[in-house]
């Protein structure tokens, strides 16, 4: 029983998940870029949710709240 449980969870897991892929010249820059920042994960989300705010599609108070690390 428990593990129809775990595999219902793992099923909407991956249901979620979002992958990007980039030409490996930008990844790296991206990585430099993101060197002050918490990971580049969390660096690529801040860019797109800027860029949906500029453009009005988000609200800032929408934006991901992200755990600070300092």
């Amino acid at each position: 029983m428990n593990n129809k449980k775990n595999d219902i969870h793992h099923q909407e897991n991956i249901g979620n998940t979002r992958h990007l892929k980039m030409p490996e010249r930008l990844w790296k820059l991206v990585t430099k870029a993101a060197k002050n920042n918490r990971s580049i994960h969390d660096y690529i989300i801040t860019i797109i949710e800027n860029d949906l705010i500029k453009r009005k599609m988000l609200k800032k108070a929408e934006r991901k709240k992200f755990l600070s690390n300092r």
